[in-house]
């Protein structure tokens, strides 16, 4: 039997690369730390090299290799007695990666029903690999959804009326959204029936450890300080 020629060819996309060699303009890893680094400017006044390692969970002395080379990308900047902050463009291309981590979330809930305290670490791995245009039909496709599984908004930009529970006074209130998306944390605010749009009533607090008594429904609980500090919440 003659040879036949082989026609088959993987597809470009699919060759492999060197990491220099990949279609993306930005590595994952690149990428991820200019996500965390747009978060903790949401969270704290100064972004210091010890909190980008606490919250990449890597060595102070990785976190501050990966600053020098976001700045020499012109991604991030670093100031003395400022801290660190991202540039306008690693500003423009954390939300970008925000929106697409968001539609990506409400996507594989609402479309592949997969659990809402369990799709942040999906979204984070396939955010990093899918177009924009892609992601755009996704959005058409899901009507144009303005938040996340977790209340988060879709836009980085839109703005945002809630304040932290810690913050709030005593009296009724709504879940407005959820900052920490890890999904031990998820699956306790579940268990206590706290997800975005749920109404409950802050009844007080303790003055020395600041543990806040709230009653959900008609039960009575106590959170403290993590929950207090990463749920985001409105007047009801």
């Amino acid at each position: 039997m003659p040879k036949q020629e082989l026609t088959l060819r993987v597809p470009a996309s699919c060759r492999p690369r060197s990491e220099d060699q990949k279609q993306r303009a930005f590595s994952e890893s690149v990428e991820e730390y200019v996500e965390g680094i747009f978060r903790l400017q949401k969270e704290v006044d100064s972004v210091s090299t010890g909190e980008i390692a606490t919250y990449m969970q890597v060595s102070a002395g990785s976190a501050s290799t990966m600053v020098k080379k976001l700045a020499e990308m012109g991604l991030a900047e670093h100031s003395p007695y400022q801290g660190i902050r991202l540039t306008e463009f690693g500003e423009k291309v954390a939300k970008q990666l925000t929106r697409a981590h968001r539609i990506l979330e409400r996507f594989l809930v609402d479309e592949l029903d997969l659990p809402w305290d369990d799709v942040h670490e999906l979204a984070c791995k396939l955010e990093h690999y899918l177009s924009e245009d892609v992601i755009d039909k996704m959005d058409t496709k899901l009507g144009h959804p303005t938040t996340c599984p977790h209340g988060n908004p879709v836009d980085p930009d839109a703005p945002d009326p809630s304040f932290r529970l810690q913050a709030a006074p005593v009296g009724k209130l709504k879940v407005f959204r959820i900052s920490d998306e890890r999904v031990e944390f998820l699956r306790r605010l579940d268990d206590l029936g706290l997800r975005p749009g749920s109404e409950f009533e802050a009844t007080g607090s303790t003055p020395v450890d600041k543990l806040i008594h709230l009653k959900i429904g008609d039960q009575t609980h106590t959170v403290g300080n993590e929950i207090a500090r990463h749920l985001w919440v409105v007047l009801a």
